[in-house]
């Protein structure tokens, strides 16, 4: 069955991509704020439970909105905004500035991988075929494997 028999046929207003984006960053700073700014780690238990579902839903959300949904620019946003808000506003509440010149050069080159790789998942989820989706697939595991390799 293509596609396009299982997704609705009209267009998906902005709206509802921002709804999935706002849940997305929401789901990441629920643990920030539960720490009550305890530099610890929270462990195992609720807040790591929420913690990999926020990062499991920011892989696999562009990839579902682009597939089901008809609106690509949306599964665009969905793959571009959760986690660049999250480093955005985590920066500006926290008050956290980088220390050095290396360091800021590497955050943001680290913050644009994430995104354009996760914008690049939605966008070719979207094209709704086996060949696009499998390359959609194939960044899910590249923004994994970019996301892993920054936790220091």
């Amino acid at each position: 069955m293509s596609p396009e028999a299982l997704t609705p046929q009209k267009s998906l207003n902005i709206y509802s991509s921002l709804l999935i984006t706002a849940s997305i960053a929401i789901l990441w700073l629920v643990p920030a704020f539960a720490s009550g700014g305890h530099d610890g780690p929270l462990g195992t238990g609720v807040m790591g439970g929420v913690s990999i579902i926020a990062l499991t839903s920011t892989i696999i959300a562009p990839m579902l909105y682009g597939w089901y949904s008809p609106d690509r620019t949306g599964a665009v946003l969905i793959g571009v905004l959760p986690f660049l808000l999250v480093t955005g506003i985590s920066r500006i509440i926290s008050g956290n500035r980088p220390p050095g010149t290396d360091y800021l050069i590497y955050s943001v080159f680290y913050i644009v991988l994430l995104s354009l790789a996760g914008g690049l998942e939605g966008y070719f989820a979207s094209k709704k075929s086996v060949g696009s989706l499998s390359i959609s697939l194939l960044l899910a595991l590249a923004w994994t494997g970019i996301f892993f390799s920054g936790i220091r």
